[in-house]
């Protein structure tokens, strides 16, 4: 018995692979070894990657570790709620599992809102298109068959639901506060009032600011809803099932206004009087 661990490129022949074998010390003779490969008629069935041959009796065991590849690992994934495609393809990247993010994001970018938040596994150089298909479809199994009659009610598509749900998940930071959050911007919607959402402002910029500028609620993108009235174009992030079950089940209020306390817990106010109130209460000036 002998073994070794061997690197087998992409492209190699099988010239080049009886070569690494014999200076691994894993074969006696390259040209029998490209022999028998040739009548067994496997020139084409030997697979790269890197293997780990310990304990083989004979080159037969060799062919066959070559023949059937390296077995591929699964990478635990897991992506959380309000992740955009910009921090999926940052999260994929660092586990290994892509290698291009600009390519990803470019693919990603049109299912933003629909990419599920879970926990999934994924092969090294997974194809981009099997991962966005197996996000996209885990959304349409967890997210309620009657969803769209759901949101119906609330005046909303399914496409202004998932917009709307990916504000509140950046928006609130309690799972409690999520249909009252909603439920804010429900009524801003029905009173033609702008969301003055700063979470489609920050989606705009590409970065996160807990303190956004003048020139930042300036910035001219149909996602600042400082400037433009309704819902934005698109969502601004992948909202999670319990955001998307706010705005199905937001209740009926009177709330206009709410600003987050420095706990992350949101207080609510129907006036512009007691919003700001709150604003002097909690953060002074």
């Amino acid at each position: 018995m002998y073994g070794a661990t061997v690197t087998i490129p992409q492209g190699a022949t099988v010239k080049d692979i009886a070569r690494i074998l014999k200076e691994n010390n894993l074969i006696l003779d390259p040209v029998g070894f490209e022999v028998i490969i040739r009548l067994r008629k496997m020139s084409k069935k030997l697979k790269s990657g890197e293997y780990h041959l310990n304990n083989v009796k004979s080159i037969f065991d060799i062919i066959s570790a070559l023949e059937h590849g390296v077995p591929r690992k699964e990478i635990r994934v897991t992506i959380p709620e309000g992740f955009t495609v910009y921090d999926i393809a940052k999260r994929l990247k660092e586990r290994g599992v892509i290698s291009d993010e600009k390519q990803f994001i470019k693919k990603a970018q049109p299912f933003e809102g629909y990419l599920f938040p879970d926990t999934y596994f994924f092969y090294k150089g997974e194809s981009i298109d099997k991962i966005i298909e197996t996000m996209k479809n885990r959304f349409y199994q967890v997210l309620p068959r009657n969803y769209a009659e759901m949101v119906k009610s609330k005046g909303l598509t399914l496409k202004e639901a998932v917009i709307l749900a990916s504000i509140v998940e950046k928006e609130a930071k309690f799972d409690k506060d999520r249909p009252l959050v909603a439920s804010v911007f429900l009524n801003r919607l029905k009173m033609g009032m702008p969301l003055q959402s700063d979470a489609t402002v920050n989606y705009a910029l590409h970065k996160h600011k807990m303190w956004l500028s003048q020139s930042d609620l300036d910035i001219d993108s149909p996602y600042n809803t400082y400037k433009h009235i309704g819902l934005p174009p698109g969502p601004i992030c992948n909202p999670g099932l319990k955001s998307l079950l706010a705005v199905a089940n937001a209740p009926k209020t009177d709330y206009y206004y709410f600003l987050t306390k420095p706990d992350g817990e949101a207080v609510f106010e129907k006036t512009l009087e007691e919003h700001n109130k709150d604003i002097r209460k909690y953060y002074g000036g």
